[in-house]
């Protein structure tokens, strides 16, 4: 097996760094989704967390919570029922039990409009390891990651990694990422932190990492570009008009914002505690 060390990362997302102002071509509000289906990839169960809000006309940036839509997840043994959560402003359920087989259909009627979308669950390879490194970088307060995993060549081809949280409104960084290079080989990257936000209320670092299909791959590279990751929430734009795998079954023309995923997700948590002696002084 070769083994494979890459320090540069192409492509990163910020979260609630930067904003870009995009001019819409209409006003009308639209549905915008955050729907996603997360298995741990030690265990048999799945969890559904969808967000579901209205934008402001020109997508202004506070979008209105809708509490009363009906959210179920269609799988072979019937429906299950998403119920909303007044703490989080989610709709959630669990899933006793999920496979890389099955389709799970996701449907939602708001008002007289019915949304859908199917996807299979994506499997990772999980995260082996992640470490302090002893590079530099021109930013003092930045200290380097390296995280490692080996990308069977059966297994996704796309991902997408969560670094956080950071900061007073627990922030987090998103990196989207694929395996042009590194199927079938074991991969180490490197990625930079800044030690003054990272660890400013906590004393650990999580590094998540969960499956993407190419479209949902395609989907981020172009909010990237267009909007950035707005709220901690990059599958959940609305600042431009983006497609993504979400229809109007009852009005096609008036597609909603934002994306649906179902994957295996694995999670790293890094200590302050195993630094080298003087990376924190």
């Amino acid at each position: 097996m070769k083994k494979y060390f890459f320090c540069t990362i192409i492509i990163i997302l910020y979260s609630c760094e930067k904003v870009i102002n995009i001019e819409a071509d209409y006003s009308d509000e639209r549905i915008v989704f955050d729907a996603s289906i997360f298995k741990n990839i030690n265990e048999d169960f799945a969890t559904a967390v969808v967000t579901v809000s209205k934008t402001a006309p020109y997508f202004g940036e506070n979008n209105t919570i809708i509490e009363n839509a009906n959210v179920y997840i269609k799988t072979k043994n019937g429906n299950i029922d998403l119920d909303f959560d007044t703490k989080h402003k989610y709709y959630t359920n669990t899933i006793d039990y999920i496979n890389f087989k099955e389709n799970y259909e996701f449907f939602v009627k708001f008002g007289n409009e019915n949304y859908y979308s199917t996807e299979k669950l994506i499997k990772i390879s999980g995260i082996e390891s992640v470490v302090f490194g002893d590079r530099k970088s021109l930013n003092k307060d930045e200290i380097e990651l390296l995280i490692t995993f080996t990308d069977p060549k059966e297994i996704g081809d796309f991902n997408l990694w969560k670094f956080g949280p950071k900061g007073e409104a627990n922030t987090y960084d998103y990196l989207v990422s694929r395996d042009l290079y590194t199927n079938g080989n074991q991969f180490t990257f490197s990625f930079f932190i800044d030690k003054t936000k990272y660890f400013k209320n906590d004393k650990f670092v999580n590094i998540e990492m969960t499956g993407l299909t190419e479209e949902g791959f395609n989907y981020l590279n172009i909010l990237t570009a267009q909007a950035g990751a707005q709220n901690g929430r990059p599958f959940s734009s609305s600042s431009a008009i983006i497609r993504g795998n979400i229809t109007n079954q009852s009005n096609p023309e008036k597609f909603p914002l934002g994306f649906y995923r179902v994957s295996e997700f694995d999670y790293f948590r890094l200590s302050k505690e195993d630094a080298p002696d003087g990376l924190f002084d």
